[in-house]
């Protein structure tokens, strides 16, 4: 039987699961019981302990706010992020697999009614550029605890990119501006012989769509006198809700009207204008994040060749002038909702195959953060970086500068730290602290200072980052992000 490749795109607001055959075709697989190619990404759990994904959870959000979960991607760097429900605490780890489980047991259901396909297991998930080391590693884990083996993570954009690829692969330098849900990314490609290489990439994963809801949300109750805390649990969810509705018809309409309830049935008319206005500050953030992505990757908006608009909010009309205006060229509409997850699905392929026949092929992506190690400069105790933020995803270092502080020395502590910080040596800070990754080696003799100590640090396209360190025959390793493996208990 032709094996099929798989792509997940775990979204805030919506998720969809893709696949490619062996003659490369690609769809997005609907979900059989609603015929709707993406799934909110919502969980409730009702009364009689029955867990609701999807579709009927996000309908309870009104109901039952109380027993119902959404936009838990934001809360993927949260460590002590707990929702208790019917008397248990749900992290969002068990929270994101039981998405990505209601995706791949509809898949699997849809699938094997219609071809007979052996079930889902070998996938590929997609992250925002801008995750960290905590977040991929519980995106790892929620595909493991979903019953899923996750061959790899890969950024958003650059999946939302290998799919427009596939049919445009003429050498050129891309941008795609992706702004989701509840995360906004941008990364810069450059497209060469049918190799693509990420340039850039930067982001907010507190930045989305849901924040342009909430905008709309804020100045209904302001017509009315009153404010978001002023209402209860469920007027709330209901507000969410219909916001959310609004803002789509005034993607479609100069004018909308939303319908609530507090103290009564209420009724805001709202302007495309107005909406525009009271959300500049929002859309002005993501050009902010524009410029300073053109500026790491060494380019400006004439060096742009095509933009790609990437994610369900960039159907609003107000994002595709800021960006043709910005970068001075029309963007295109790139599949917006589902582009993230056929790329997903290419990236399958590819680390089965080692390519794509029919598109371009994933060369260097970039990563988003900078691991360093503690370390004295000038007889001051700092943080010096190893790996750089926006140095390439896999990459291999080796340095030979370090080296013992003290004499009679017998070994060494470490201790290491994450960071968005671009400069090679930073002040310590104790809240950027990998706790439980550090460690020590011993080898047991004194030696004096100044005696060299080796470092190696790897980081492969998952974005495992591991250290290795050497001195005097003694030998340490430190994995600094461990994708899949966490401290957290997952189980009822």
């Amino acid at each position: 039987m032709a094996k099929s490749f798989y792509g997940i795109d775990l979204g805030t607001t919506y998720s969809c699961i893709a696949t490619i055959d062996s003659d490369e075709i690609v769809t997005v697989i609907q979900h059989p019981l609603t015929n709707e190619l993406t799934v909110p990404s919502a969980v409730a759990i009702d009364d009689d302990g029955t867990i609701l994904v999807g579709r009927a959870a996000k309908n309870q959000l009104g109901n039952k706010p109380e027993n119902t979960v959404v936009f838990i991607k934001r809360e993927m760097s949260n460590k002590d992020f707990k929702r208790r429900i019917q008397g248990h605490d749900y992290d969002p780890v068990e929270i994101s697999s039981l998405i990505l489980k209601e995706l791949v047991d509809g898949a699997n259901k849809k699938r094997a009614d219609e071809e007979g396909l052996d079930p889902i297991y070998d996938v590929v998930i997609t992250v925002p550029a801008y995750f960290g080391n905590i977040e991929r590693e519980r995106t790892m884990a929620a595909g493991k605890m979903a019953g899923l083996n996750v061959l790899q993570l890969i950024n958003e954009p650059t999946a939302a990119a290998l799919s427009y690829g596939k049919k445009n692969k003429a050498n050129k330098t891309i941008m795609v501006y992706d702004l989701g849900g509840g995360t906004f990314d941008v990364s810069i490609m450059k497209i060469q012989n049918g190799i693509m290489d990420t340039l850039a990439s930067h982001g907010d994963h507190h930045l989305g769509g849901a924040d342009w809801d909430r905008a709309i949300v804020d100045f209904a109750l302001s017509k009315i006198g009153t404010k978001y805390d002023d209402l209860d649990a469920r007027e709330k969810g209901m507000m969410l809700l219909a916001a959310e509705e609004t803002k789509k018809t005034l993607s479609a309409q100069e004018k909308a009207t939303l319908q609530f309830v507090y103290k009564g049935i209420q009724n805001v008319d709202i302007t495309r204008e107005e909406f525009e206005q009271i959300t500049f500050a929002l859309l002005d953030r993501t050009m902010t994040i524009v410029d300073e992505t053109l500026e790491m990757a060494g380019v400006t908006p004439n060096d742009i060749d095509e933009v790609l608009l990437v994610g369900g909010s960039t159907f609003m009309p107000m994002v595709k002038g800021a960006v043709e205006e910005k970068m001075g060229k029309q963007p295109k509409m790139a599949d917006p909702n589902l582009a993230v997850a056929k790329g997903a699905a290419l990236t399958a392929m590819q680390s089965e195959k080692g390519y794509i026949g029919t598109g371009i092929t994933l060369g260097t992506d970039k990563g988003s953060r900078a691991y360093g190690m503690l370390a004295y400069r000038d007889n001051k105790e700092l943080i010096i970086n190893l790996i750089m933020r926006n140095d390439d995803l896999e990459i291999h270092k080796e340095f030979d500068s370090f080296s013992t502080r003290e004499n009679r020395q017998t070994g060494v502590d470490f201790h290491f730290y994450e960071s968005e910080t671009t400069e090679e040596a930073i002040d310590v800070d104790p809240s950027l602290e990998l706790e439980g990754k550090g460690g020590n080696i011993s080898w047991g003799h004194e030696v004096p200072a100044g005696t060299p100590i080796k470092i190696i640090v790897e980081r492969d396209k998952s974005g495992r980052v591991r250290v290795f360190a050497e001195c005097q025959g003694a030998k340490g390793e430190f994995e600094l992000v461990t994708p899949g493996v966490t401290g957290m208990s997952f189980g009822k």
